[in-house]
C-alpha cells in the first residue's frame, strides 16, 4: 500500500521510472570491492508496458499484478489539476499488460489522497490511506465488489467535537488486516494534534480487535504485520516511535526508536513475525547517511551489538556506492530475507560519469542488527546509460521463480525481469 518500506529519503515501500526508451541489454555489476558477497542476481533489458504511465503503487494479486496508477479524472486544486490515483491495470506475471480500468472518482467523490492495496481471498482490498477510511472490495482482475464499507463513522466537515480519522497505515495478517489510524478534531490547522489508534478488521470491515490507543500524538503511520504480530511505526515530536504487539500479548509496547527525526518504516522479516524497521538515515558531520535498518525483538526494541547505541550505524546501503536518489524504496520479506530495491546517483565503475545506478539488495535475517548479515548487491544501469526520471517509482513484484521489478514515473511503465539464485 503506500510501503517503504524502510530505505533512504524514506524506507518500505518503492520507486523507479526511465526517462527514456532505451535499447540493448542491461549492464550489469557487483557493488565493486567491498561488497559482502558475489552477486547472484540478473536482470533484462527493461520494457515499455503499453501507454500507462504515473504508477502510484502495485502489488501481487495471485499469478498477476495490479499496478494502480494516475486517473485521466482531476479537480482544481488553488488553479492546479489534483487527480485521482484510481486507474487500475492488471499484468500478467511477466509484466504484459492485460487490462486497464479508469475508475476516476467513482471510488470516492473527490478524493485525490492515496490508497492502501493489500491482498485479499480472491483478489484485493484498497482503504483510504489520507482523510477517510473507505474499504473497497476488488477481484483479482481489479473488477471492483459491491460497495464502499466505512470503518470508522464518516464527519461532518462542520464538526468540531468528533474526531475524524485523517492517515492510514495498513497491513494484512492471516484471517485480516491491521490499520493504524490517526484521528483529529476539525477543522485541521497547523495546531491540529493527531491521536494514533491500532485496530485489525477482517476483510469485510468488521473489527477483530479494539481500537488500541497507542499515542497522542503522531503523523505518517505505517504497518507490518505476520505471523500474529505488528508493529507500527509513526513520528511524533520529530522522532521515530514504534508499537509492537507480539503474538498472544494483551497490548502493544510502545518504544522510541532513534532514526535521528526520519521516518521509521516497519517491516515484516519473515512469515513467523520477526520485525525490523527502515528509515532514510540524513547524513551527518559524522555519518553519510542512506538506508538504515536493524532488526527489533519481541518488546519492539532494537537488536544491537553490546555497547552499541546510535543507529546511524546500521547502515544497510554502505555497499551501494552512491548517493540513495528516490524518496521512497521498495522492501518486502523473501526468501529468508529481505528484498530491496531503489537508485543512487554515483559512478557504476571506476572513472564513468556520474548518473543513475539501480540497485537491487538483498539482506539476510538473523539474531543482530541488519547492517551485520549477510549481503547481496546488485548495482546496474539502464541501456545507454539512461536517466531515470525526475520521480522514479520502484516495485517489486515478488514470484516464486523470479520477480518483475516496475519502474514507473510521469512518462511510462517499465518492467525488468529479476532471477535470484539462491
Amino acid at each position: 500500500m503506500r510501503v517503504l518500506l524502510l530505505f533512504v529519503f524514506a524506507v518500505l515501500s518503492a520507486c523507479g521510472g526511465g526517462s527514456g526508451s532505451s535499447s540493448g541489454a542491461a549492464t550489469a555489476g557487483s557493488s565493486g570491492a567491498g561488497s559482502p558477497t558475489a552477486s547472484t542476481i540478473s536482470v533484462t533489458d527493461p520494457v515499455t508496458v503499453g501507454s500507462l504511465a504515473a504508477m502510484i503503487d502495485a502489488l501481487v494479486v495471485g499469478d498477476q499484478i495490479v499496478v494502480r496508477s494516475r486517473s485521466d479524472s482531476f479537480v482544481t486544486v488553488n488553479g492546479q489539476p489534483r487527480y485521482a490515483g484510481t486507474r487500475l491495470s492488471v499484468l500478467d506475471k511477466q509484466g504484459k499488460l492485460l487490462s486497464t480500468t479508469d475508475y476516476g472518482f467513482s471510488l470516492a467523490a473527490g478524493y485525490t489522497g492515496e490508497w492502501l492495496m493489500m491482498p485479499s481471498p480472491g483478489g484485493f482490498i484498497m482503504v483510504q490511506a489520507s482523510t477517510g477510511a473507505k474499504l473497497l472490495h476488488f477481484d483479482a482482475q481489479a473488477k471492483l465488489s459491491g460497495g464502499a464499507t466505512d470503518l470508522y463513522p464518516q464527519v461532518a466537515a462542520t464538526s468540531t467535537t468528533e474526531y475524524a480519522a485523517a492517515e492510514n497505515g495498513g497491513a494484512v495478517d492471516g484471517n485480516g488486516f491491521w490499520l493504524a489510524t490517526t484521528f483529529s478534531l476539525l477543522p485541521v490547522t497547523d495546531k491540529t494534534q493527531y491521536v494514533l489508534k491500532l485496530c485489525k478488521f477482517d476483510f469485510n470491515g468488521k473489527q477483530l480487535t479494539p481500537p488500541f490507543l497507542i499515542a497522542t500524538s503522531a503523523l505518517h503511520p505505517r504497518v507490518a504485520a505476520a505471523g500474529g504480530t505488528v508493529l507500527a511505526g509513526w513520528m511524533e515530536g520529530g522522532g521515530g516511535m514504534l508499537a509492537m504487539w507480539a503474538k498472544g500479548a494483551g497490548a502493544p509496547v510502545i518504544h522510541s526508536v532513534n532514526t535521528g527525526g526520519s521516518q521509521p518504516y516497519p517491516i515484516a522479516l519473515n512469515a513467523d513475525g520477526k520485525m525490523g524497521v527502515l528509515w532514510n538515515g540524513k547524513a551527518t558531520t559524522t555519518s553519510a547517511g542512506g538506508v538504515m535498518g536493524v532488526t527489533v525483538d519481541n518488546n519492539g526494541a532494537s537488536v544491537l551489538p553490546g555497547g552499541r547505541t546510535d543507529l546511524t550505524q546500521e547502515t544497510l546501503s554502505a555497499s551501494w556506492a552512491g548517493n540513495v536518489r528516490v524518496s521512497e524504496i521498495d522492501a518486502h520479506a523473501f526468501s529468508g530475507g529481505i528484498a530491496i530495491a531503489g537508485s543512487v546517483v554515483g559512478s557504476f565503475n571506476t572513472g564513468d560519469p556520474i548518473g543513475d545506478v539501480l540497485v537491487l539488495a538483498d539482506y539476510a535475517v538473523g539474531a543482530g542488527p541488519l547492517s551485520t548479515q549477510t549481503q547481496n548487491v546488485k548495482r546496474f544501469v539502464l541501456p545507454g546509460r539512461a536517466a531515470l526520471g525526475p520521480t522514479p517509482i520502484f516495485r517489486q513484484m515478488l514470484f516464486a521463480d523470479h520477480a518483475v521489478l516496475l519502474m514507473g514515473d510521469d512518462n511510462r511503465l517499465q518492467t525488468i525481469t529479476v532471477t535470484r539464485s539462491r
